[in-house]
């Protein structure tokens, strides 16, 4: 008979089959000769390690992963640790309890920061500290001897375990430990792995087989017959949508009357094939940080010039071009920029180009020289203030002349502006003046509206982009652009929701950019709705006071595809 378990949805899709168990065998230290080169030692190989799949998580896409990798790869390196095990050694402890407490006062410490940026870096490090105490050790890292493929099961996973795992062999995982915001599931997000975390009593189950739905955080241990029929109709269910969603593919869609783009969010080379092979409308956002992170040194201006040639020539519509948003959660050693109380009001985007004029005006040269090869447009991310914006246009309005006077081919830009900072949307019909379009990001235009850090979990109930206020900034921009024919549109994670970008549409937004896994779902969405739908949505967001209102009232409304 099957048992059932319940925990919480953290990656959506089914998943059924074997089970392969991760051993994570406890590790003690031993006294070393010199502890304080060993941790700094191993510091490093562990920062190493992290920084490497940092990388390839960019490369691949997946950003949200990267920016959990990265950080963690600068904790382990941090003076912090050796000061804080070194203290307690000091005070007489030997190394395997110096190294304990000292994990437990760090993470304290950095949960009871005022500051949310550093307090959200809590979560980070018990597994830096565990991976370097393994290699203090010379432990084997956690591993699951996965040869087919296997349902994965552990007490937990780090983000480093998870990123390393392979999606053709992982047909999904299921974890004790762990909440739908936490770093595995973001990752496993990223992966397209089902995942289901908070599951009690799950590694004692004695499964040898299992089903999982990461949707509905189910978890079956040796399911039976009529729990894989069950999950087998689900799958076909699965099968029906691909297939509506195929005939939507390379086609253009719209709410009612409306046309509304759906464009792609690149990061990488990869993600452009992903997107070509979608058949998305274009580029709605070319994020250029993978260039410039993860790196000794700045990218040349012929290394972006490729990189971006290869988007433009890819696609007949429009490639948009986001200049390097470097700062706040991305930083770059090579930049030396200090460190700050709260990085996210700090010096990051557009406000540190004057300082570092030589790194702009390459990546605009670059994006001018690819623009010869198809249409590209660029955007300028932190803007606040009309300002800022001017001062970028001036720059590439100077290097196009420098370009023409030195006869290397180049191209005509749009400019636009991202909607990010709230004073640019309460500001739109000025700016509309001025700027070719809007693009909204509204991972930071929620973070800035609701003053909650998107990287708090502790907050993630103040994250929701639907709020009746974000809505609002969204509507005035998009008002605004319509006065003056200049496109808006939504690049941020909401995007990529059914009935946000239903809403998105029904306010005047003209492009909606999202991962290319979710292009089609969004035309099929779309297409799917009656012009009805438009006047609902209006009529709910002139009372609603919630985002939980506004899902709650609208959400049966919506028609699925």
């Amino acid at each position: 008979m099957a048992d059932e378990f319940h925990g919480v949805g953290a990656s959506p899709g089914t998943a059924t089959g074997p089970v392969v168990t991760l051993t994570q065998d406890e590790v003690t230290l031993d006294q070393v000769d010199d502890p304080v080169a060993a941790i700094t030692a191993s510091g490093s190989a562990v920062s190493a390690q992290l920084s490497a799949l940092s990388t390839a998580a960019r490369e691949g896409g997946r950003d949200e992963a990267a920016d959990v990798l990265n950080a963690q790869s600068l904790i382990a390196e941090d003076e912090m640790i050796v000061d804080a095990v070194s203290g307690h050694l000091d005070g007489g402890l030997d190394l395997e309890a110096a190294f304990a407490q000292a994990t437990s006062d760090l993470e304290s410490m950095l949960a009871s920061i005022p500051d949310p940026y550093l307090a959200a870096r809590a979560a980070d490090v018990g597994e830096v500290m565990l991976a370097i105490k393994r290699d203090l050790a010379g432990a084997e890292a956690s591993s699951a001897d996965i040869t087919t493929p296997s349902i994965l099961i552990a007490h937990e996973l780090t983000a480093a375990e998870t990123a390393g795992l392979n999606p053709e062999l992982v047909l999904g995982f299921a974890t004790e430990v762990g909440g739908a915001t936490s770093h595995v599931a973001i990752i496993a997000r990223s992966l397209g792995v089902p995942a289901v975390v908070g599951v009690a009593d799950l590694v004692a189950s004695g499964a040898t087989t299992a089903a999982l739905d990461g949707s509905t955080g189910e978890f079956y241990a040796n399911p039976s017959q009529d729990v894989l029929d069950e999950f087998a109709d689900r799958l076909t269910k699965q099968s029906a949508l691909q297939t509506r969603l195929d005939k939507v593919r390379g086609k253009k869609v719209g709410l009612g009357d409306a046309a509304v783009a759906v464009a792609a969010n690149i990061a990488s080379t990869d993600d452009v094939e992903r997107g070509v092979a979608e058949e998305s409308d274009g580029v709605g956002l070319f994020r250029t940080e993978f260039l410039f992170l993860d790196t000794d040194t700045p990218p040349t201006e012929d290394e972006q010039f490729e990189a971006y040639r290869l988007a433009a020539s890819s696609w007949s519509d429009t490639v948009v071009i986001r200049t390097f948003d470097i700062g706040g959660d991305k930083p770059a050693e090579y930049l030396d920029l200090p460190p700050e109380e709260n990085p996210f009001l700090g010096q990051r985007g557009v406000r540190i180009y004057d300082q570092f004029p030589d790194l702009i005006d390459g990546q605009l040269r670059a994006a001018l020289r690819a623009a010869a090869h198809g249409p590209v447009a660029v955007m300028v991310p932190m803007v606040a203030t009309l300002d800022e914006f001017r001062s970028v246009k001036a720059r590439v309005d100077a290097v196009k002349a420098s370009l023409q006077a030195d006869g290397i081919e180049c191209g005509n830009i749009e400019l636009g502006v991202m909607v990010e900072v709230p004073s640019v949307a309460l500001n739109a019909k000025a700016f509309a003046e001025e700027v070719d379009f809007f693009s909204i990001g509204t991972n930071d235009l929620t973070q800035y509206t609701m003053a909650a850090d998107r990287l708090l979990s502790s907050l993630s109930d103040l994250h929701d982009p639907l709020h009746p206020a974000v809505l609002e900034l969204c509507r005035l921009t998009a008002e605004a652009g319509q006065a003056k024919g200049r496109s808006v549109s939504v690049c941020g994670l909401a995007a990529a929701d059914p009935l946000a970008a239903v809403i998105f549409a029904s306010i005047g937004i003209t492009k909606l950019s999202v991962s290319a896994g979710s292009v089609n779902l969004i035309k099929a969405t779309l297409a799917a709705q009656t012009p009805s739908i438009a006047d609902a949505v209006h009529e709910v967001l002139a009372t609603a006071s919630s985002a939980a209102e506004v899902r709650e009232t609208l959400m049966p409304m919506l028609i699925e595809p």
